[in-house]
């Protein structure tokens, strides 16, 4: 029989005593086979999707990190061994999947730390007798039971020390109708050591299949009477393409997100802004690849839904235990027909739904609609759970975008201090609400002249202005009242008051006239909304300018 070890090597050969929360460490696992049989079909199940085999040039429907099902952390370890000339090992390697006795063979994975604390890192392999084939029979043989299977565990104990905290705020631009603004928000609270506690922030990656991303302009204070700390770094030769922070230090970001035109075709897209240097919306150098940035958030992703479904699925479970277990006691005539009625309903259902289709993507890994507690989807699903398309689904509805921050830092120690990567993200920020929004479901723009010249020994001015209220929810329509309020030095003409309703994505234009009577500078902005939900009435006044600057003493 084969009998396997595992030794966890990090990289350099030194483990880290500490390491920072969102640290992406790089790690090998060396499995030697000391037993007197070949081991095949090498599975390694986690206790959560802290480690990532990477891959590169992975196409957008295709498994993360080798992976097996939908929680994230099953795979399949892609084995390497060492070649020998006259006994001796040299540094060439060979794919298989089969470890023969005496061989050894290199993994090379990704490990990111999450959390607080002390963190147990837990690691189950399980791994067959040869039998003479690449592919187990384990996984494609209808008896797996015939397969002689072992297992082996690893735990590994590492303290993590905090490090950055990332935070986001979405909301909409009241200059372009389909835009947004994005600010997040990183702040220095590491506290692995008592000096040189700096962090270097590299850059905001956003992962989405309708939006991409644009940093505004001059936010580093570059024309600030004090320089900021993007010039400190650069007068002192530090690398222009990272922006330091110190402890407790706090940066706020600002972007802006703009939709891909309607006849572009819905592509997944990774807009990747460094937060210093002139190329900040450029895709550049990184510190990793495409595939390594979005893996972890793709594994997070994949594993937080499961366990959705998988606690759905045990109340389902409970819930008709207790049904069973009432079942056996005496009923009374109403239950009796309370249950006929429902289950002639259930009925009604069940055929009217089987009469529908099954869209592609849809919630993989919740539970089937029939009750069976399939866990892991339809087996028609053009996409695995754990790939960037389920990460960015191509449903307009469902497009949510995914920030990503990574980040340098140097290590604790004394005398030559390693550089150590991290990245921090948070997933499935709706750009849209779907049903329901916390603020006002509407927005709101103006299109007028900013500044306009006039006699008005002729008469008073009049211009024209346009006035587009959009309904933000995918999927809600929305009843509101359209109201102008009276101004004192100007007045508006038009339509000054009217009810309406808006469907999911729509808009409408209000043309109005604005009449000023002697120059100056006025704010047109003098609209109210009064949004209908639930029979209550809720109004909203909007905190922005429409600024225009009439200038006298001008012929027509």
């Amino acid at each position: 029989m084969p009998s396997l070890t595992v030794d966890i090597v990090p990289h350099g050969g030194k483990g880290d005593a500490t390491v920072l929360q969102g640290q992406i460490s790089s790690w090998t696992l060396r499995i030697s086979n000391l037993g007197t049989a070949p081991a095949s079909n090498v599975t390694l199940k986690t206790n959560a999707p802290w480690m990532n085999i990477a891959q590169t040039n992975r196409k957008e429907t295709r498994a993360t990190s080798h992976c097996i099902g939908p929680s994230g952390t099953l795979m399949r370890l892609p084995l390497e061994k060492k070649t020998a000339e006259d006994g001796i090992d040299n540094d060439d390697y060979v794919k298989s999947d089969v470890i023969s006795p005496g061989q050894t063979v290199e993994v090379p994975v990704h490990v990111r730390t999450s959390g607080g604390g002390r963190q147990e890192l837990y690691m189950l392999f399980r791994y067959e007798l040869s039998n003479g084939d690449v592919v187990s029979t384990a996984l494609n043989s209808s008896s797996p039971s015939s397969s002689k299977q072992k297992w082996l565990r690893k735990m590994i104990s590492v303290p993590v020390y905090p490090s950055l905290t990332l935070s986001a705020v979405l909301m909409p631009s009241y200059w372009k109708k389909r835009e947004h603004i994005l600010s997040i928000e990183m702040t220095n609270y590491r506290s692995d050591r008592q000096t040189s506690l700096e962090i270097n922030l590299d850059k905001i990656c956003i992962a989405s299949r309708y939006y991409r991303v644009q940093q505004l302009p001059d936010q580093l204070g570059e024309s600030d009477l004090y320089p900021s700390n993007a010039q400190q770094q650069q007068l002192y030769g530090m690398p222009a393409s990272l922006l330091q922070i110190g402890w407790q230090e706090r940066v706020t970001m600002h972007y802006l997100i703009i939709p891909f035109e309607d006849e572009e075709e819905a592509k997944y897209t990774l807009s990747q802004c460094h937060l210093v240097g002139e190329n900040s919306n450029s895709s550049g150098t990184s510190l990793f690849n495409e595939s390594e940035i979005t893996d972890f958030v793709c594994l997070e992703h994949a594993h937080e839904r499961f366990k959705t479904a998988l606690d759905a699925h045990e109340k389902e479970m409970a819930r008709r235990a207790a049904e069973q277990e009432e079942s056996n006691q005496p009923r009374h005539v109403a239950q009796i027909r309370r249950e006929k009625s429902s289950m002639e309903s259930e009925k009604s259902g069940s055929s009217h739904s089987n009469n529908g289709q099954t869209t592609p993507g849809n919630d993989t890994g919740s539970q089937s609609s029939s009750g069976n507690g399939d866990l892991v989807g339809k087996s028609e699903l053009s996409y695995h759970p754990t790939s960037i398309m389920n990460l960015c689904p191509p449903e307009e509805s469902s497009s949510k975008i995914n920030v990503i921050c990574t980040w340098t830092a140097f290590s604790s120690g004394n005398a030559e201090d390693e550089v150590i990567y991290g990245q921090h993200h948070l997933r499935q920020l709706a750009v849209r609400p779907q049903a329901k929004s916390k603020g006002c479901p509407l927005t709101i723009t103006a299109n007028h002249r900013s500044e306009i010249e006039h006699d008005f020994t002729g008469g008073p001015m009049k211009m024209d202005i346009e006035v587009t209220v959009r309904n933000r929810l995918v999927e809600s329509p929305v009843e509101f009242e359209f109201a102008l309020e009276r101004q004192a030095d100007f007045e508006l003409i038009g339509a000054e008051r009217f009810r309406w309703t808006l469907d999911g994505g729509d808009e409408i234009v209000v043309p109005l006239h604005a009449i000023m009577s002697s120059s100056g500078i006025y704010n047109l902005q003098s609209l109210r909304l009064t949004v209908f939900v639930d029979n209550l009435q809720v109004p909203y006044l909007f905190p922005f300018q429409w600024i225009v600057k009439v200038n006298p003493n001008a012929t027509i």
